[in-house]
């Protein structure tokens, strides 16, 4: 009788595991993150904040110092082609925050052959000119993003906090 009780369990257990609807969803990956200072371009160019700024005062170091100007990290390989929301949640004054997503990201090695740019990143940017952040579609092949504050003659922020969240990508249904 133990035998059987044991079995039923057993089969209950495994079947749970393999059963759809009690499989695990993918979770979103969500970062958290504090910027002090606006990034505006060198130049003053571009309509948009300067992430090249924080990709190389963070490249040498393998990421630190983070927060200062701009803020690094990884991105999750579950969310690419799926959506992100970034969103500020706190700051002084108008806070806009813009992003800009590497497909490319130069490692400390490529410094050597290009010091002024730090090697040739590939990105994909997002830079709308609004107080609050942005959204869009997470590009395949994506490795680390960087969030950076615009500072202009609309737009003066700082000392921002930040949520990002990317969402992997839905399945279709088959028909």
């Amino acid at each position: 009788m133990k035998k059987l009780v044991t079995l039923a369990l057993s089969a209950l257990l495994i079947g749970g595991l393999f059963n759809p609807a009690t499989a695990a969803k993918k979770k979103p990956q969500v970062v958290e993150g504090s910027i002090l200072l606006p990034a505006p371009f060198a130049q003053g160019q571009f309509d948009g904040c300067w992430g090249g700024l924080t990709r190389r005062s963070t490249q040498p170091g393998n990421g630190q110092p983070n927060g200062v100007t701009g803020y690094v990290f990884d991105i999750d390989k579950s969310t690419w082609n799926g959506k992100f929301k970034l969103e500020p949640t706190g700051g002084e004054g108008t806070v806009d925050l813009d992003l800009f997503l590497y497909l490319h990201y130069p490692g400390p090695e490529e410094i050597p052959n290009d010091p002024v740019n730090g090697g040739t990143p590939v990105s994909v940017d997002f830079q709308t000119r609004e107080a609050g952040g942005e959204s869009g579609t997470i590009p395949p092949d994506t490795v680390k993003g960087i969030v950076c504050m615009y500072a202009g003659p609309e737009h003066q922020g700082f000392d921002s906090t930040f949520t990002y969240t990317g969402t992997p990508p839905k399945k279709k249904k088959k028909k």
